[in-house]
């Protein structure tokens, strides 16, 4: 018995003839087209059969009586998942990448700002670069340097930032000598381990009965977990090329664009669906086409998006956003590159 989410040879060649017309024209595709991409012969009328059929199955739909048809959101899936491949870009396109993400050791935001205009300009869509959020940053070094005004400075050493710093006022007050003592414990016993993971630690080791007492453990808590990490916001998100959108036909409904555009500024939209991703993610590219995105704004388009690792941890996000008529080998292949590129040196620096 065949399984119901396979097709047979002949309408697999029709729908795929049917989803690589369409992304090249962006017009309703008609039997006579199909016919000559076909690799073997098959009269207007076979053809037109077989895409009545796939119609009822959902793949293709028919914008008016007289028109061809047009591929559906399951189209674009099936077509993903069983046809496209990741290819290898053209040697002056990488030299062109690896030259525009060539920045000084540790200049992290400079990167992800050079990423996202990259992913932009190779794919033809609209490029996304999500910052790596304090929590996933790995510890090298913290110090507390009490200040005259009782603020103490918390200053982080941080991969794959550098260094950050944030003044905080807390209610109790604290001697140098204890903030010294807070720092070598943490360095001492969480070098190395992301920002989250630290505090989810102090929390376990402070549900344990025996050091509920451990004034040091509560210096911990207090000064770092409270202070240095309360109100932790995401990474910084930087978005290039949403003018790009003009210039496919998908977007002539000014209503439509309008509210695309919108949900562009909206960052912290665009945060929280990449980060979505990151929290269910297995390694490599992912792609959210069209209703498959929760944010209903974007149902007209496709999110192509791979992690950005530091070392062996998913630390952030690239992607690409373009209408659900993209070239997606070459939108799959420059963000899988892209993100390759820059998780490896991320962990070089």
């Amino acid at each position: 018995m065949r399984d119901p989410s396979e097709l047979a040879t002949r309408e697999r060649d029709i729908l795929v003839a049917v989803v690589r017309q369409f992304i090249e024209t962006g017009t309703a595709v008609g039997s006579k087209t199909v016919a000559g991409r076909l690799p073997e012969s098959l009269s207007s009328a076979t053809i037109r059969n077989v895409m009545a059929s796939l119609e009822s199955q959902g793949f293709l739909s028919q914008p008016h009586i007289s028109a061809g048809r047009v591929p559906t959101d399951k189209a674009y899936r099936y077509y993903v998942d069983r046809t496209v491949r990741s290819f290898r870009l053209a040697p002056a396109t990488e030299e062109y990448i690896h030259e525009r993400l060539r920045v000084e050791s540790g200049a992290l935001e400079a990167m992800m700002s050079n990423a996202s205009q990259v992913l932009s300009e190779v794919s033809h869509n609209v490029g996304l670069a999500l910052a790596p959020s304090l929590e996933e940053k790995v510890l090298e070094h913290i110090k507390f340097v009490l200040l005259p005004d009782h603020r103490i400075l918390v200053v982080i050493v941080s991969r794959p930032q550098g260094v950050e710093s944030k003044a905080i006022r807390l209610e109790e007050d604290f001697a140098q000598a204890e903030l010294d003592r807070t720092a070598d414990f943490l360095n001492a016993e969480f070098a190395g381990w992301s920002l989250g993971a630290i505090r989810l630690e102090i929390f376990k080791r402070m549900e344990e009965e025996k050091i509920l007492a451990d004034r040091l453990l509560q210096n911990v808590a207090t000064l770092f977990m409270w202070s240095a990490l309360i109100n932790e916001t995401p990474g910084s998100l930087f978005v290039d090329g949403t003018a790009k959108i003009l210039d496919h036909v998908e977007f002539d409904d000014v209503r439509k664009t309008k509210e695309l555009l919108e949900t562009f500024e909206e960052k912290a939209k665009l945060v929280r669906i990449l980060s979505a991703c990151l929290n269910r993610w297995e390694p490599g590219v992912r792609i959210l086409i069209g209703h498959e995105n929760s944010e209903s704004r974007m149902h007209n388009c496709t999110l192509v998006v791979a992690p950005l690792h530091y070392r062996d941890r998913a630390v952030g996000a690239l992607g690409v956003v373009g209408p659900t008529r993209m070239e997606y080998d070459r939108a799959i292949s420059t963000v899988d590159y892209i993100a390759h590129l820059c998780s490896r040196l991320l962990s070089s620096n």
